[in-house]
């Protein structure tokens, strides 16, 4: 009967599997679990109310996420494309080597530029990439 508490890995995999939304995944599967286990209801949702605020960061990465497509919906790549159009000096190296200058500099004042998909993906790849194409124009 031990094995039971483990149903809640089950329902992750099972979940992702067939492409479930992720975090009604992981809460159902956290519900499961607790109640598999022998918790009751209100030890349970306090327990994974404790978890949510103390791990909270988590959440600000989340909410990022509608913003960005967002943004991107409303012409943020073609806006990164035409501004590295209009400087033509920009190649790719100088625009990463400006980025990593900016994320340097963000760091040694304690602000997070995060990554991939909220920095990254939306702005620093489209101009790259303009810069790629205007150099194979050049050449």
């Amino acid at each position: 009967m031990e094995y039971l508490k483990l149903l809640g890995i089950l329902l992750i995999i099972v979940g992702f599997v067939f492409k479930w939304d992720s975090a009604a995944v992981v809460v159902f599967s956290a519900i499961a679990t607790g109640l598999l286990s022998g918790m009751d209801l209100m030890q349970l949702l306090t327990t994974i109310g404790t978890s949510f605020v103390n791990n909270r960061a988590v959440t600000v990465f989340i909410l990022t996420l509608p913003m960005i497509g967002l943004i991107e919906s409303h012409g943020l790549k073609e806006v990164a494309v035409n501004a590295i159009s209009k400087l033509k000096k920009l190649t790719p190296s100088r625009i990463l080597n400006i980025y990593l200058a900016i994320r340097e500099l963000g760091g040694l004042f304690g602000i997070s530029l995060q990554g991939q998909v909220q920095f990254v993906r939306p702005l620093i790849s489209p101009m790259v990439s303009a810069a790629v194409e205007l150099e194979k124009g050049e050449n």
